[in-house]
Order: C-alpha cells, then structure tokens, then sequence
C-alpha cells in the first residue's frame, strides 16, 4: 500500500475542491463522474459515498481498479489516485460519518461508502504534472 503524503490528503479532504472517480468494467464501459464526496480516511485509504451510483457500482463488480482525481485552479494543485475498490460499508463509524457530512451539504442519503486502497499517487498540476510522488 502507499502512503499519501499530508499534502495528498488535504487537496482531497477540502470539500470546495473538484473531485473525480473513474471505474471501468471493460474497455466499453469505462465511467467517470464527479464525486465530492471524495475523502482521505487516512494515509493508505480513500472513500466515497454511494448515492447514485449505478454504473460506477456495475464496473467495480467487474474490475476493482479505480482512478480518482482531486485538483484546484487557484493556486493550481492537484493529484491522481490509482487504488483497489475494496468494497462498501452499509454501517459503522465511516458510514454514520459520511451519511452525516452528506445529508447537511446536499440533504440526500447514501446507501453505502466506497473504500479505496491507495496503489499510487500522481501530481496533475505544475511544476511536474504526471510525476509520480508514491
């Protein structure tokens, strides 16, 4: 597993910045959509919640690897998570946390949160976009 730097985890836990989660079941059926939600749980894992998410659920049954992107124009920041779907939780302290943030922003319910393994970490923003870090 890698370890997201400090940096890596606060452009994606700030909840003003864009957040994007790309899944792909096969070649055909590859889905990007944006997701807010989009959290750092700590330095080897990344999270989301399930409100939607028909065609991203349909892929992760399909293929586990996903890519997340967090960035911001102003300053210009940004990073590239590749990591494994490690599946969702329907209860317990992440889900109560994530229902809780998600019904006082936007007033809906989630049915689940995504947990993602963090392989590798790519910057996305100058001086070095598409730089490895980890």
């Amino acid at each position: 597993m890698a370890k997201m730097p400090k940096e890596v985890m606060e452009v994606f836990n700030d909840p003003s910045i864009a957040k994007v989660l790309a899944t792909a079941g096969t070649v055909l059926e590859i889905n990007a959509v944006p997701k807010g939600s989009l959290r750092a749980v700590d330095d080897e894992r990344i999270a989301f919640a399930d409100i939607f998410g028909d065609k991203t659920n349909k892929n992760l049954e399909v293929n586990k690897k996903v890519s997340a992107l967090a960035f911001k124009m102003s300053p210009l920041a940004g990073y590239q998570i590749k990591g494994t779907f490690l599946g969702f939780q329907t209860s317990g302290e992440l889900f109560d946390r994530f229902a809780k943030e998600i019904k006082e922003r936007i007033k809906l319910n989630i049915k689940a949160v995504g947990t993602i393994k963090v392989d590798e970490v790519y910057a996305v923003a100058p001086p070095q976009p598409g730089k490895k870090v980890v």
